[in-house]
């Protein structure tokens, strides 16, 4: 690896950047990054000074995570983000995280404010300012997912403000993060695959295609598969019944004016790392059966990406 990065630009006459460095050996970037940062690698090159950032440790996660980042409208506000930190312009990058804030904070920083001893996000962001390589290595990180992302920014149309982008990618804790039940005092709630945001009167399903009985217990084995790139067949937790209130709400959420939105992923681990959840927008309830657990079939308003059908449809 120190070897291929001394010889990329001699040998391509590309610019040694993380993008065309991955793009032209085909690396996955995520067993790239969890070995090393990216100025970490090219300093076991020699061609860097080796990072002494004070929370590189911490932020090396961050790094992963920015690899898996693929709304357009995201990427460029990050990236803006970013660079304001770079240049040590904290309130700016606060001014232009907005809304979002807390969400940003999340991509940024991954848990609770008291985990790391930060008062409010002022304090996050300029902790940050501290990190310069990470800063660095991550602009060039969401400029190559930029480059590559299929995601078109399309924004769901729903009863309520939502940044999210159909189809780009999301962890469980991005998804608590954007609804404002991760916060700075709380990370919220963990390990379940239905989320209630009753203010906003809205079910998010979190969906793992192909289940392993290492990774889930045998109450959590779902059948979960996608019938068409619009229909997707559903199970409830084993614990909701039909007649429960949250069977109900889901069965009748169009006449008790309830959202659903659907996040997916094939599997839940891959290279040793968490698999983010695509974002396939809002669902309408189809038909049902059973008692406990409910099987659902739901119609997604915005067909799934191709390839996502292709590899968890189930077989003739």
């Amino acid at each position: 690896m120190p070897e291929r990065l001394q010889t990329f630009t001699s040998e391509t006459g590309q610019a040694l950047t993380f993008g065309n460095f991955v793009q032209h050996h085909e690396y996955e970037p995520e067993r790239l990054l969890v070995s090393d940062t990216w100025t970490g690698w090219k300093a076991k090159a020699q061609l860097e000074p080796a990072p002494s950032d004070p929370d590189l440790a911490w932020l090396k996660r961050t790094l992963v995570k920015a690899a898996s980042v693929s709304g357009p409208e995201e990427i460029e506000r990050l990236r803006g983000i970013i660079g304001r930190l770079a240049s040590r312009d904290v309130s700016g990058a606060l001014d232009q995280a907005g809304e979002q804030a807390n969400a940003i904070y999340y991509r940024l920083w991954g848990d609770k404010a008291d985990r790391f001893g930060f008062a409010d996000l002022a304090d996050a962001f300029h902790r940050l300012t501290q990190n310069p390589s990470i800063l660095r290595d991550m602009d060039e990180i969401l400029a190559w997912a930029r480059d590559i992302s299929p995601v078109a920014g399309i924004m769901p149309d729903l009863p309520f403000l939502c940044s999210l982008e159909v189809h780009a990618q999301f962890s469980a804790t991005d998804i608590l993060a954007a609804f404002d039940r991760a916060t700075l005092a709380s990370a919220g709630q963990r390990g379940t695959g239905v989320l209630h945001f009753q203010d906003i009167k809205t079910y998010a399903l979190l969906i793992t295609f192909q289940k392993t009985e290492k990774e889930f217990s045998p109450t959590t084995m779902y059948a979960d598969y996608p019938i068409s790139r619009s229909l997707l067949h559903w199970e409830s937790q084993s614990n909701t019944a039909l007649d429960s209130p949250t069977g109900q709400n889901l069965v009748h959420h169009q006449s008790r004016e309830y959202t659903i939105l659907v996040f997916a992923r094939p599997r839940k681990k891959h290279n040793n790392c968490t698999v983010p959840f695509v974002f396939l927008g809002p669902a309408t309830h189809i038909s049902h059966q059973k008692e406990r657990p409910i099987q659902m079939v739901w119609q997604l308003s915005c067909p799934m990406p191709v390839e996502m059908f292709e590899e968890n449809k189930r077989g003739e």
